[in-house]
């Protein structure tokens, strides 16, 4: 199951020359698993990790759009949220 529930605010994140608006858990699940540059880091894991607790109904959409955010920003990547 995914999340298909919007944000209250889209983050665009920046890889490469490509903008992409995410706009909901499932957004982000998709952009950390299939287009992800920097596939390490703690921040990278927390952020897969928040969106999968997220999907689950364990955890807030707002805690897996901040550390999708914060995955963005360890991994160098331009972020509008």
């Amino acid at each position: 199951m995914t999340d298909c529930r919007l944000w209250n605010e889209p983050v665009l994140i920046v890889i490469g020359t490509t903008k992409h608006p995410v706009r909901s858990t499932g957004e982000a699940a998709w952009l950390l698993a299939d287009r992800w540059p920097v596939v390490t880091g703690k921040a990278f894991i927390r952020a897969l990790k928040a969106c999968a607790a997220a999907i689950d109904g364990k955890r807030s959409t707002a805690f897996a759009r901040l550390a999708l955010i914060a995955a963005a920003r360890d991994a160098g990547l331009v972020v509008e949220a």
